[in-house]
């Protein structure tokens, strides 16, 4: 169990976390006292065999999305919590010797907590109407330190591949013979098969079978754009390579980091910035 702490904010220090409210209400004693003994109240109800509300969770659902700052939200009916994938920071108030949450944000789950596993002690972030009451900009937030659980949902339906550290693209193949790309999905589209399969090589990709027919969905690594001057990119131990980037032919050095799952396409600076990721 975590050591519960002591008046952990002062005005000023919990100031800097709501400089917003501090403007149009002015944050005071009371608030921070408010904000202490929550703290207290969350960190000495905290430990690292039983999740409770308002813990953290590393949440990967079947299809490979990752939620890295997941929360834990409530007890349900027969021992299951309900799990906010991605959640606003939450609202709070004491009852039961613990904490309740109000939580905006979703999508929502039904998890067994028993199948969750401690990572790490985290900092959490919470909120309350502070002595102004409910009213616009009159929520004072803080921190409290939390355990970090990990879930991943069974029978993932692509292995190991989640967007932690991997891209995921939902592709449409097309079936007819009228103009245009032959494949296409959100943000992303190729021409014909010798494209497509151009990119399956730079980027690592793996094809599985989709939802529907002549949908696929890829899995690739993450690209980052490096520009380096002339004389630099020369340097790169790499053979040149041409391919198109904004719709225009261009020399590049291909390397790729296959423990971080990226592609890094060194180019020849031409602009004023240097680096470019692509999530």
């Amino acid at each position: 169990m975590l050591q519960k702490t002591k008046n952990k904010y002062t005005v000023e220090t919990l100031k800097a976390l709501n400089v917003s409210y501090d403007h149009d209400h002015r944050l005071t004693q009371e608030d921070t006292d408010m904000v202490n003994a929550y703290v207290e109240l969350i960190e000495e109800t905290r430990s690292e065999t039983t999740p409770q509300v308002g813990d953290r969770l590393i949440y990967t659902d079947r299809h490979g999305s990752h939620y890295g700052n997941a929360l834990i939200e409530k007890a349900q009916e027969g021992g299951l919590v309900s799990v906010c994938e991605e959640p606003y920071i939450p609202f709070l108030w004491k009852e039961d010797r613990n904490i309740r949450l109000s939580v905006s944000g979703g999508a929502f789950h039904s998890v067994n907590p028993q199948e969750m596993k401690f990572v790490r002690w985290t900092e959490g972030a919470f909120k309350d109407w502070g002595h102004c009451g409910a009213c616009a900009n009159g929520a004072v937030a803080f921190t409290a330190r939390v355990p970090l659980w990990s879930y991943s949902e069974p029978e993932p339906l692509y292995g190991k591949f989640t967007t932690e550290t991997y891209r995921r693209f939902y592709l449409h193949r097309k079936t007819d013979a009228d103009a245009g790309n032959l494949y296409q999905g959100d943000g992303i589209a190729f021409r014909d098969e010798t494209e497509f399969r151009q990119f399956l090589k730079d980027y690592e990709g793996t094809v599985f079978k989709g939802n529907w027919e002549n949908q696929i969905v890829v899995w690739c690594f993450r690209r980052e754009y490096v520009f380096l001057p002339s004389a630099e990119w020369a340097r790169i131990d790499v053979p040149a390579e041409e391919r198109r980037l904004n719709f225009h032919p261009e020399q590049v050095k291909i390397v790729k980091d296959m423990e971080k799952h990226t592609t890094c396409f060194y180019r020849i600076q031409s602009q004023n910035f240097q680096h470019i990721k692509s999530n």
